[in-house]
């Protein structure tokens, strides 16, 4: 069977059925009436059947008249002419038809009700005749054999008839009213009934279908229902599924209904509730020996249908909810029974505050009432009182005598035992409700604060809730403390005069308590940081102003005065003030209780956030005491140790507001600013040095020059400087040199001449840190390594600290240029000495490339190398020297670049650019592109017509430059000297993403540079030579020292277009797969292919060297050793090679486009025949190889082999993933397509 069909054929009869006239719809209803009754195998689809007819009942029959018992009145009419014909009428218009005849069902035994209902009179009009006789049959037939169903005493059945009840009240609801009240209070008593069914399947089906009908019906039969349920319910476990069944009613219409709807029957409801929670019911489902297993009875819902009906309820009505808890908290004080009367006080309370007809005015007023009344009552003792006593007397005078002959028996005389009345002692738990109520509408801001009349309406509570901090129980107090801390706020006339009083109550309640863990202490902290913070506390301290407590004088062991027994006779050493504290709402002893008090709290996580918000509202109002500034002390400690961030600030916060609104004497403030800067520095973990330098950047930022620059100005700056020279966290030394220029620009001249001074002792380091040890004794000799190792990071941090500042200080600056420059001069030629010596030593004794080895060294520096290697001991001073330079050429260019320029500091540079450290390469390069930048390719040509002498010197040293010094890096020499280190440097196998892109920048402005010198004949085509073997081969290093030997300016851009192809070839042929090297030289070539005119670019000395490493890339197959990660993405070698082939694709079709296809399609054929003869002649050389050396050649063929197989792994590897991907695409598509 088909479901799906099954369901699409229901709902299509259903809805034919909504327009089929009464005579077709009549027969089809009593058509599969009767085959329910006969076909129970296909009962539950002709339940879903028939209730999709019932629904779509279409015949309004309101308009029929009906007596008050719903019979029609046309009845004794019609039995009167019983005998006369009614003539075949049709109704149009109306969508109703009267046939001659009817289908009858035989097995429904009803025929007659048809016959009869045909008999009527003349007089009455065909359409209300045809609604009379409808409606007969309703009543009649449908509506009693709707009713057999639903009164099925089978529970299986039932869960399937239980629906029809709803079909019923639908269809009662066309009937008239008359007929629907006398007809609907039968049909909900049969569902009230069908409640008692043992199945739960059944009682779920019931229940809902009762829902449907409240929904459907609405509020006003509301009532009758929990009349009906009430009386079917009443016993045993049925009172479980009473309470379970109206808390599912509430539930269900409590978004469909107004406030007051159910107040007309809120008497029987909380008589239902009371029972559920307090009575017979509520025992049993507490007692441990209850074992039932209905649903009903294990569940709590009391509560939640109290908070309900709270909601919906009229304000006024509220006090019959409260009459049984009141008449249950007179009989009892058990715990367990008080218990769930504050949880449902509780939930009333919340039910008020969401009601939605909330009027301001009847809630105070109900709430001033209660509070008052209960709270007088809860502040007495709750004992007996002398009746109660005396009639215990009397009760013990009446009992039986020792002797029997003595006793007097009362046969008929009744208990005269007292009953207790506990209401007393259970007054403060409408207290607290009533206050509840209060604090949730102030919390909810339902109490304007902008009405004058509602604020009139509050300030009664402002003494109402005083007087509650002098309750006995601390639910009292911390309620009151929370409406305290709101009214505070707001601007009411009674709140002044009780500040003193609360305040007074709340430090009473300190005293009588040992411990802060208590949700009423740290409400009472609460309260009094309110009260504190308040412009009526500000109000009352106006005459306060605090004085200067003297610090306390350390002795040589670190203890002061107070820490020692003082001496008879003598004073303490700290000075307090007779009138400090004459003014403030907190006397002085009070505020040193206080903080002894709360001390504890700062370090425990759960209270921190009361402790410090009440330590930094007594700083608000400066109240100032010995102990205060101990606790300061200790909060100062807690924000480097704290390991929570958030405690770390506010302390920060906290001690910050200290420093500011405290008076602080210099010796106080100067030991303030030493513990910064010790812990900014020399802290163990980062989290506390970087707290330490959060405050001293809002320092730094916020005090005045006064008073910062006498005591924290040389601090200050010693501690930047030493974080920014060792600290290992890059976190802290960022935060360091952000620092340091915001305190240099604030420095005045004379402390601006103190840190200058510091800094040429520092920088001195530089050059006698190189100088030769001449010790001969090994620990003389040991203790100078040490010293040099001192100088040089004083020298480095004197670099840092000039490449930090040079951009803040602007004018400031110009006098230090001589010396800065001096300083930068020495840095790179101590390390290109050091570098070089130990360069040529060497390859003097191992006769190996020693640049190599140096890299490999430097690349290892970071993960276990040896970091005092001869030739890397000056790496970073080189480094940071070329950073300074850099800042200063972008800050004051004019001194940098020009005629007034350093010659020798750049040409140091360019030296650097092969340095075997990758960062030095990575400084001297951008460095250079600083210096292009501000140039002109022209200068180019100018600097040539200078003609310069340039005298020899050593390895390690710099020639001088007699030109001009803004020439000194424009001449075609220096250019070539410059593109060979950038080269040099592209060559290597540390090339970062940051250093390649910027030697393709560097390459650029040179090629740029080197076109200038090209004849304008060799532009136009004329006089070109091709260069030898331009598409290269194996031999390129053979040929490029032929090119450098015939070296011109006239053909350096294609010298450097050669040296660059050769790079990129180089690494196809030997490179086993890499492609670094050939994706920036493919982007330089696309950069050049732009620049260079297309007759110039048509020469074979141009493009063949272009055309031969793109051609090759795009028949290459071998792929990349390993995975490489670049910015976070990780690249398998298959797609680095497919990313390359993209590249060098794209540079032949811009190629292609500049010079012409017919032009490009002929190189390219050359290109392609020289790489065949080339490769042929590599197929000889392997044969031969095979012969000579046959261990040799096998090696070449396993490795040939396994380059091959990890290809065809790689290549598998993808197919697989590219067949996965599509696989889940498809499956998300067909979903996609489902839905």
């Amino acid at each position: 069977l088909n479901h799906d069909l099954s369901n699409e054929a229901i709902q299509t009869i259903g809805a034919l059925s909504a327009v089929l006239p009464w005579s077709q719809y009549n027969s089809m209803l009593r058509k599969y009436l009767g085959m329910a009754k006969k076909t129970p195998s296909l009962e539950k689809r002709l339940m879903r059947l028939i209730m999709s007819l019932l629904d779509n009942f279409h015949f309004d029959l309101r308009h029929v008249k009906v007596d008050k018992l719903g019979r029609l009145l046309s009845d004794e009419s019609a039995s009167s002419d019983k005998e006369q014909e009614v003539p075949v009428a049709e109704v149009t218009g109306t969508g109703l038809e009267v046939t001659e005849t009817e289908l009858v069902d035989e097995d429904t035994g009803l025929a007659e009700a048809d016959d009869e209902s045909n008999m009527v009179t003349d007089v009455v009009p065909q359409k209300d005749l045809h609604e009379e006789r409808i409606h007969k049959v309703v009543v009649s037939f449908l509506l009693p054999e709707l009713k057999k169903m639903i009164t099925e005493t089978n529970e299986e059945k039932l869960m399937l008839r239980a629906p029809v009840a709803m079909a019923i009240v639908r269809i009662l609801t066309a009937l008239p009213e008359n007929t629907m009240t006398s007809q609907l209070p039968g049909v909900l008593t049969t569902i009230s009934n069908m409640l008692r069914a043992k199945a739960q399947s059944a009682r779920n089906a019931t229940r809902e279908t009762l829902v449907r009908i409240v929904k459907f019906l609405g509020p006003s039969y509301f009532g009758f229902i929990v009349k009906e349920l009430k009386a079917s319910l009443s016993r045993g476990v049925h009172k479980h599924i009473l309470s379970y069944t109206i808390y599912a009613l509430l539930k269900e219409i409590l978004g469909m209904i107004n406030v007051g709807d159910l107040d007309y029957t809120l008497e029987p409801l909380i008589e239902i509730l009371v029972q559920d929670v307090f009575g017979q019911v509520g025992e049993d489902k507490d007692s441990e020996d209850w074992t039932s297993k209905m649903r009903e009875a294990k569940v709590h819902h009391g509560p939640d249908c109290f908070e309900m009906l709270a909601s919906v309820t009229q304000f006024d009505n509220i006090r019959m909810m409260l009459a049984p808890l009141r008449d249950i908290l007179r009989e009892t004080d058990t715990p367990k029974r008080t218990r769930v009367v504050d949880n449902v006080l509780r939930r009333i309370s919340i039910g008020v505050n969401h009601n939605k007809s909330y009027d301001t005015k009847s809630i105070l007023i109900f709430c001033h009432s209660i509070i008052n009344q209960y709270l007088a009552m809860s502040t007495k003792d709750a004992k007996d009182t002398k009746k109660v006593k005396e009639d215990a007397e009397q009760l013990k005078r009446l009992r039986f005598a020792s002797n029997e002959e003595n006793a007097t028996v009362y046969i008929s005389r009744k208990d005269k035992t007292p009953k207790r009345d506990y209401l007393q002692a259970n007054a403060h738990r409408f207290v607290q409700f009533g206050l509840e109520i209060v604090y949730f509408g102030l919390r909810r801001e339902r109490f304007s604060s902008k009405d004058a009349e509602v604020l009139g309406m509050l300030d009664p509570f402002v003494d109402l809730a005083g007087n509650g901090l002098f309750s006995r129980y601390n639910s009292i107090i911390s309620l009151c403390c929370k409406i305290w801390a709101i009214m505070v706020r707001l601007p009411l006339p009674s709140v002044s005069a009780g500040i003193p009083v609360v305040i007074k109550r709340l430090f009473a309640i300190f005293r009588q308590t040992s411990s802060t863990n208590s949700d009423m202490i740290q409400n009472c902290f609460k309260l009094l940081a309110s009260l504190l913070r308040s412009k009526h506390a500000e109000s009352l301290m106006a005459g306060y102003e605090p004085e200067e407590l003297e610090a306390p004088e350390k002795d040589e062991a670190g203890k002061t005065a107070s820490d020692k027994k003082p001496k008879k006779g003598k004073k303490p050493a700290v000075r307090i003030s007779a009138d400090c504290m004459k003014d403030s709402l907190i006397s002085e002893q009070q505020l040193r209780d206080l903080i002894d008090f709360i001390r504890p709290d700062i370090e425990e996580t759960e209270r921190q956030a009361t402790a410090f918000s009440l330590i930094r509202a007594i700083l608000t109002r400066r109240m100032i005491v010995d102990s205060l500034y101990k606790l300061l002390d200790n909060i100062r400690e807690l924000m480097i140790t704290a390991q929570d961030a958030n405690v770390r600030e506010v302390c920060r916060l906290t001690w910050f507001q200290f420093l500011m609104d405290y008076p602080l004497g210099e010796r106080r403030l100067t030991n303030a600013m030493s513990f910064i800067v010790q812990n900014a520095s020399g802290y163990v973990y980062e989290s506390g040095r970087v707290s330490a330098l959060e405050i001293m950047g809002v320092i730094i930022n916020r005090f005045a020059d006064e008073i910062l620059l006498p005591n924290a100005a040389e601090p200050f700056f010693l501690g930047l400087v030493l974080i920014i020279a060792k600290d290992e966290s890059s976190q802290c030394r960022e935060m360091a040199t952000h620092l340091l220029p915001i305190m240099i620009a604030r420095f005045d001249q004379p402390r601006l001449n103190r840190a200058w001074m510091l800094l040429d002792q520092w920088s001195a380091g530089i050059a006698n840190s190189a100088e030769p040890i001449t010790e001969t004794d090994a620990k003389k000799a040991a203790n100078a390594e040490i010293q040099q190792a001192k100088m040089r990071e004083l020298g480095r941090a004197a670099l840092q600290c000039y490449g930090i500042i040079i951009e803040p200080l602007g004018d400031k600056f110009g006098k230090r240029v001589p010396a800065f420059l001096g300083i930068v001069d020495t840095a790179l030629t101590v390390s290109l000495k050091t570098w070089k010596e130990a360069e040529m030593q060497l390859n003097h004794r191992a006769g190996i490339d020693g640049v190599g080895d140096l890299e490999t060294i430097a690349a290892n520096l970071h993960s276990g190398g040896d970091p005092h290697n001869a030739a890397l001991t000056y790496w970073e001073t080189a480094y940071l020297a070329l950073n300074a330079y850099e800042r200063f050429a972008k800050a004051i260019p004019q001194k940098a670049v020009g005629d007034n320029g350093q010659s020798r500091i750049w040409q140091l540079a360019v030296r650097h650019l092969t340095h075997p450290h990758a960062w030095v390469r990575l400084s001297a390069a951008r460095l250079i592109g600083a210096y292009v930048a501000m140039g002109d390719p022209s200068w180019m040509l100018e600097a040539e017509s200078e003609s310069p002498v340039v005298e020899e010197a050593a390895e390690w040293e710099v020639p001088a430059y007699t030109g001009r010094p803004k020439y000194v890096l424009f001449s075609a020499c220096a250019l070539k000297q410059i593109a060979h280190g950038l080269i040099v440097q592209l060559s290597s196998r540390f090339v970062s993403p940051e250093l390649g892109t910027q030697i393709v920048k560097n390459l650029y402005f040179i090629a740029r540079c080197f076109l200038t010198a090209v004849p304008q004949s060799a532009i136009e085509g004329a006089g070109s030579e091709p260069v030898a073997d331009a598409s290269g081969d194996d031999s390129d290093s053979d040929n490029e020292a032929e090119q450098s030997s015939v070296w011109t300016k006239e053909r350096s851009l294609s010298w450097l277009i050669n040296r660059i192809g050769s790079l990129a070839r180089t690494e196809i042929i030997r490179g086993r797969g890499l492609t670094e090297k050939r994706t920036y030289s493919f982007r330089w070539f696309a950069a050049v292919i732009s620049l260079v005119p297309p007759m110039l670019l048509k020469q074979s000395a141009y493009i063949m060297p272009i055309v031969s490493p793109l051609y090759r890339t795009t028949q290459d197959t071998q792929l990349p050793s390993q995975p490489v990660t670049i910015s976070g993405t990780t690249k398998s070698p298959a797609e680095q090679l497919d990313e390359l082939k993209a590249l060098a694709n794209d540079v032949i079709q811009l190629l292609q486009t500049r010079i012409g296809v017919t032009e490009f399609s002929a190189i390219l054929v050359k290109v392609q025949s020289h790489v065949s003869e080339v490769q042929s002649q590599r197929r000889e050389r392997r044969k031969q190889l095979a012969v000579i050396d046959p261990e040799l050649h096998a090696k070449k063929k396993i490795r040939k082999h396994e380059s091959s197989r990890r290809r065809r792994q790689e290549q598998m590897s993808e197919q697989a993933r590219r067949r996965t991907r599509i696989v889940v695409r498809r499956a998300y598509g067909d979903k996609s397509s489902e839905k």
